[in-house]
């Protein structure tokens, strides 16, 4: 299965990942084969290393590069907090809450909402 490529040029190439799917093969999941790693450089034909990872069961853009040395430039910029990241959430229920939480907060924890 073709992973949906929104951006690519001669660097980098950034993909939609799905919900349910590795960005690279782990011992925490050892039967697991499937991997985006691995359908990029089939789709692709080049080797890719990621610059950031999504959880298995989050679904978003994962950008991947293709020479090591610019994945280390922009992991860098994402662990110096250079980057703009926006998250979006889907919930079913209500609001308990009757303010906006701030940034520093949602940054500091996650909040898991079970209805």
């Amino acid at each position: 299965m073709t992973l949906d490529i929104l951006f690519q040029d001669e660097y980098l190439v950034a993909v939609n990942k799905p919900a349910g799917l590795l960005v690279h093969r782990t011992y925490l999941a050892k039967d697991e084969e499937d991997a985006v790693v691995q359908r990029l450089r089939d789709q692709t034909g080049k080797w890719v290393f990621p610059v950031h990872r999504l959880d298995r069961g989050t679904s978003g853009v994962l950008i991947m590069a293709f020479n090591p040395e610019v994945a280390r430039l922009l992991s860098t910029q994402f662990a110096e907090s250079k980057t703009q990241k926006t998250y979006h959430c889907l919930v079913r229920g209500f609001r308990c809450f009757s303010r906006q939480l701030s940034p520093k907060l949602l940054s500091s924890f996650f909040v898991l909402l079970w209805i």
